[in-house]
């Protein structure tokens, strides 16, 4: 684009002079323009690495399919479990309807004050600094128990069995008859959990390490046992 006088205006103040305007999936547009990679993702993994998970953040070619398995116009609550900077929550954001909401629930606390700061313009998202095996009780708390989908890649293959069992007990009590969980892991051993049934599975090579991505919902036998 071009100024009034004929100069080029780069693309970037083009959008930051509209961004004023602009809703709110605009403004997280504009945000991952000005912060394409956070080295807070890098600190955290150095700091505790066995919390975060990974070693590299989850690539656009993950995130693009993990946001592929929600349905997006009857998505009115969305549940992230271990956001960490944001990779899947803008991805989610930049599809999600304005009336959607979207819930992050993050232990680290740094980078709940970085997601904080990133999504504080949009009114769609709830930053909560709490466990995951609170889950349940911090959704009711909330008013948003049974939430359409509840989405982590929260790495259950390298935990303890105990923390495993009681983690995935916390999201299966968090979850209705029509809820969805979707997750990616390196191993498809989660869709054998007798808490879940597998809806269906994708396998994304373009990220590293290679992940499964799947959907999956609460068993006949959870939901007659809840």
């Amino acid at each position: 684009m071009r100024s009034d006088n004929g100069q080029d205006i780069p693309a970037m103040q083009e959008i930051s002079q509209n961004a004023s305007h602009a809703g709110p999936a605009l403004l997280t547009r504009l945000y991952c323009l000005r912060h394409p990679m956070s080295l807070l993702f890098f600190k955290r993994v150095l700091a505790n690495p066995i919390r975060v998970g990974y070693i590299v953040p989850s690539s656009p070619f993950l995130t693009r399919k993990t946001a592929g398995f929600i349905d997006f116009p009857k998505a009115l609550t969305v549940v992230e479990l271990g956001p960490g900077e944001g990779c899947h929550t803008r991805r989610i954001l930049r599809r999600m309807t304005p009336g959607s909401r979207l819930i992050l629930i993050e232990l680290d606390d740094h980078f709940v004050a970085h997601l904080k700061e990133q999504f504080v313009d949009d009114a769609r998202v709830s930053v909560v600094h709490a466990d995951a095996l609170h889950l349940s009780e911090t959704l009711i708390g909330m008013g948003a128990s049974e939430p359409d989908y509840i989405v982590s890649g929260i790495p259950f293959t390298i935990m303890s069995r105990e923390l495993r069992d009681r983690l995935l007990a916390n999201i299966v009590m968090a979850m209705g008859p029509n809820s969805r969980f979707i997750t990616y892991q390196a191993s498809l051993q989660i869709s054998d959990h007798q808490d879940f049934d597998l809806v269906r599975r994708k396998h994304c090579l373009l990220n590293v390490p290679p992940l499964h991505v799947m959907e999956l919902r609460k068993s006949s036998c959870a939901c007659a046992c809840a």
